[in-house]
């Protein structure tokens, strides 16, 4: 016990959750760009994260990420070797995976497999606001085929062009 208990370099913490009319925040918890720059086939629109564990030393083979995407927002297509879980907490959203699209509202929770690709839009008047639990260790995303794109288009995602 005395030896975990010295690996351990990050103590029990809480993130205390700050709420207005227009944006969900935590305690201590920075807000980020989602990503940097634009990829081309993988560009992404009004979309922020906050990363509520998995950042500050935090003994986890997990991280957990809460995204926000504003009205007429996107997350970029993509694709990638780990899984992830994604559980809508606020507002109305749609999941694009692979040739379907799925509508999402409040405690909706969809299991992305690997190397589908996938696509998540804001498509209500409101931010669509989701918590995402990834592995700690993942693989980089990558661009979506020719074919899988046209299949993502045509479920509904956002081209970026």
């Amino acid at each position: 016990m005395a030896t975990s208990q010295a690996r351990n370099t990050r103590k029990t913490c809480v993130s205390r959750f700050q709420h207005d009319s227009q944006t969900y925040a935590w305690s201590d918890v920075e807000r980020e760009v989602y990503k940097q720059g634009q990829d081309e086939g993988r560009e992404w629109k009004n979309i922020v994260r906050q990363v509520l564990v998995g950042k500050r030393a935090e003994e986890t083979h997990f991280h957990v990420r809460y995204f926000e995407i504003t009205p007429g927002g996107y997350s970029s297509l993509e694709k990638h070797g780990h899984a992830h879980v994604v559980i809508a907490v606020r507002g109305q959203g749609r999941a694009v995976l692979g040739d379907q699209a799925q509508d999402m509202q409040p405690l909706d929770t969809v299991y992305v497999a690997p190397w589908t690709p996938h696509q998540f839009l804001a498509v209500g008047d409101e931010p669509f606001g989701f918590f995402c639990i990834v592995d700690a260790k993942r693989h980089r995303p990558l661009p979506v085929s020719p074919d899988e794109y046209d299949q993502a288009l045509g479920a509904g995602a956002a081209s970026g062009k």
